[in-house]
């Protein structure tokens, strides 16, 4: 664990003293575009997004989502545009109907492109962009990561719910029953009070909009919503996922049989006057949530600063639950 810590606090620091090596002037310090580039660029991107941004303005192939996305994947991509070769260049072969890959024209449906701008009814003409492709300069790729690049990635709410269940032995049985609504296949729940949480998307679909409102909080997305996931560690994130933990893992130590948490035989009961069985399970959480082999120091400091606090404010199981809570909500299970 102290590992990923040091990482997260020194990765920042070594990559600002890689940019601080970058050479160019103040405009321009890293080999970016110069503002003259940049012009020329947008107008091209300009000229295309009117037939490119109906499906490439999203995903995996978002070529059109932002004038730098354009220059990344495009632009500055040899795959794409070879510099001073249009004819070698498979954006211009696309555009003019004579593509040697998947597909062989853009847009796909309809004339390609180059039709669409001899009729005049685009904003540049097919020889000014063959002209900007014949004047673009080769530019190799910035060998230095990005200062706003992601380091670490949140868990999604999929990812949060798929964990979850996992980790604590949970199902949608334990919050859901079978409903229907004009004969199609729906879930309904079985108690709010347990803080279900579900994807629109999901199959059955939830029947209440409290589940959906509450993975939405987690930053889940949804397609017939047209509601995009968002990965930020957001405050509705940290207060649903402060709820959920707690009453999750309430649920999971008092379900029959759940060996999820803790050893067959096991019980919630047992307090801190039996320090060396807490500390075990304290242990095996470790290694259940993070992935962590724990020092001694580790399982100490959980034991005496989050269990046994706990235990002298109500009771052993309130201890648990907390502790079993305080696992999910660190940083070394929400982050990967």
């Amino acid at each position: 664990m102290r590992k990923r810590i040091l990482f997260k606090i020194v990765a920042p620091f070594v990559v600002a003293l890689g940019a601080a090596s970058c050479e160019g002037d103040e405009s321009n310090p890293c080999g970016g575009p110069t503002p003259e580039e940049r012009a020329r660029n947008q107008a091209v991107f300009d000229a295309l997004a009117p037939s490119c941004q109906g499906c490439h303005v999203t995903g995996a192939r978002g070529y059109f989502a932002s004038i730098e996305a354009f220059e990344s994947l495009v632009v500055y991509n040899p795959v794409e545009v070879v510099p001073g070769k249009p004819d070698e260049s498979e954006l211009i072969r696309l555009l003019e109907g004579k593509g040697t890959r998947a597909f062989k024209q853009m847009p796909i449906a309809g004339p390609p492109f180059a039709e669409i701008a001899a009729s005049g009814s685009t904003k540049m003409t097919m020889a000014q962009i063959r002209a900007w492709v014949t004047n673009l300069e080769s530019r190799s790729a910035d060998p230095l990561p990005s200062l706003e690049a992601r380091r670490i990635t949140r868990l999604s709410a999929e990812d949060v719910g798929r964990a979850l269940y996992q980790q604590l032995g949970l199902s949608d049985d334990d919050f859901y029953v079978a409903a229907s609504s004009y004969d199609i296949p729906h879930k309904t729940s079985q108690n709010d009070d347990t803080y279900p949480f579900t994807s629109p998307d999901s199959v059955p679909g939830p029947y209440e909009n409290l589940p959906v409102e509450r993975f939405a909080a987690l930053g889940g997305g949804s397609a017939p919503n047209q509601l995009k996931a968002d990965g930020s560690v957001s405050p509705s994130f940290l207060g649903v996922i402060t709820q959920v933990s707690q009453r999750w893992c309430a649920l999971a130590l008092d379900k029959t049989g759940n060996t999820a948490l803790l050893p067959a035989g096991a019980s919630v009961q047992t307090g801190s006057a039996d320090a060396a069985s807490v500390k075990a399970v304290v242990r095996a959480w470790y290694l259940h949530f993070h992935a962590v082999d724990a020092t001694d120091a580790d399982v100490d400091r959980v034991f005496s600063t989050v269990f046994v606090p706990l235990e002298m404010e109500k009771d052993a199981r309130s201890a648990y639950i907390g502790t079993c809570s305080y696992f999910i909500r660190h940083p070394d299970w929400i982050f990967y």
